[in-house]
């Protein structure tokens, strides 16, 4: 199936981003979907920036951060996560992305030489099982096993990007590490679109509305809002507990679809959804219990209050 041909039924319970990204694959090649999003949220966020004296002089280091993470996070997740939407459910594809609080929480645990809380284990192990409850369907898989094991290496790739973006030089700022991360990372996945010949055989003219539509949301809400949101909270909060937008995605997709007549509110969507909420409580209690301890030895703090008082005024607007 190629980029440019109409996608299979949605499964119901899909993200709205997974969505979004199906809709803008069927008529755009996947490469170039992910570097319009990155390209296009880059610039509305300097578009932002700039007038209000926003910017701080970003050094060497904060750049090659923001390329590294920005290959890891839109190369090896949303390029790959497009890719495999040509051929994956949209809720089967947000299911493996569940893996992404489980490479945050593996990866922390490594850099940090200790071993999670039993409650953040028990919240992840909770919340996955959730979210396989609500993708189950009939249990028919769409894709290959190739398509699968890219899904998870694609969490795998988010999470290393994340780790990167959290830990690495960067600007005060998280709107400008954002916009850093974009346009570094969007101007590395159009050269390889570029590379593999994606804009030879497409033009505009082969946009319809709806994947007009879908690439306005993507760059909106799921690179502006969303990527925004999520680069601030890693700067303020454990990886833990970022990752838990995974677990909550399709629960809140699932719940839309039935309130406008898509979905039958069944006891496996309520049992799933409860399965959901109390995973996150457990991970955020744990995370928010963990925050207040005091920090290990020899083990420096990651983000100053200063620094996140600037975070959080600067997407204050």
């Amino acid at each position: 199936m190629t980029a440019h041909s109409s996608p299979p039924t949605e499964h119901a319970a899909s993200r709205l981003e997974l969505l979004a990204i199906r809709y803008a694959v069927a008529e755009v090649p996947p490469l170039l979907t992910i570097a319009i999003r990155c390209l296009g949220g880059a610039a509305l966020l300097y578009g932002w920036l700039v007038p209000r004296g926003g910017l701080e002089r970003a050094t060497r280091h904060q750049w090659l951060t923001s390329t590294l993470a920005g290959a890891f996070l839109f190369v090896g997740c949303h390029g790959v996560l497009a890719w495999a939407e040509q051929r994956v459910s949209s809720g089967q594809a947000a299911l493996f992305m569940t893996t992404i609080p489980l490479w945050l929480v593996l990866l922390t645990s490594v850099r940090e030489r200790r071993t999670p809380s039993p409650t953040v284990v028990a919240g992840l192990i909770l919340g996955t099982l959730g979210v396989a409850l609500l993708a189950r369907g009939k249990g028919i898989w769409s894709g290959t096993i190739t398509d699968r094991l890219a899904l998870i290496a694609a969490g795998l790739s988010w999470a290393i990007g994340s780790v990167i973006a959290r830990h690495g030089p960067r600007p005060a700022s998280a709107a400008q590490s954002t916009a850093m991360q974009l346009a570094a990372g969007g101007l590395v996945v159009l050269a390889l679109s570029t590379g593999v010949g994606e804009l030879a055989g497409w033009s505009l003219q082969q946009l319809t509305p709806r994947g007009t539509t879908a690439l306005l949301f993507l760059v909106v809400a799921g690179t502006v809002l969303g990527f925004g949101a999520y680069t601030w909270l890693l700067q303020v909060t454990t990886p833990a507990a970022v990752g838990t937008y995974a677990f909550v995605n399709p629960v809140v997709a699932l719940s839309l679809a039935w309130a406008v007549g898509d979905e039958p509110f069944s006891v496996r969507t309520i049992v799933s959804g409860l399965m959901v909420l109390l995973a996150v409580m457990l991970i955020w209690k744990s995370s928010s219990t963990e925050q207040k301890s005091q920090a290990s030895p020899g083990m420096p703090r990651v983000v100053s209050r200063r620094s996140q008082r600037t975070a959080s005024s600067t997407f204050r607007s």
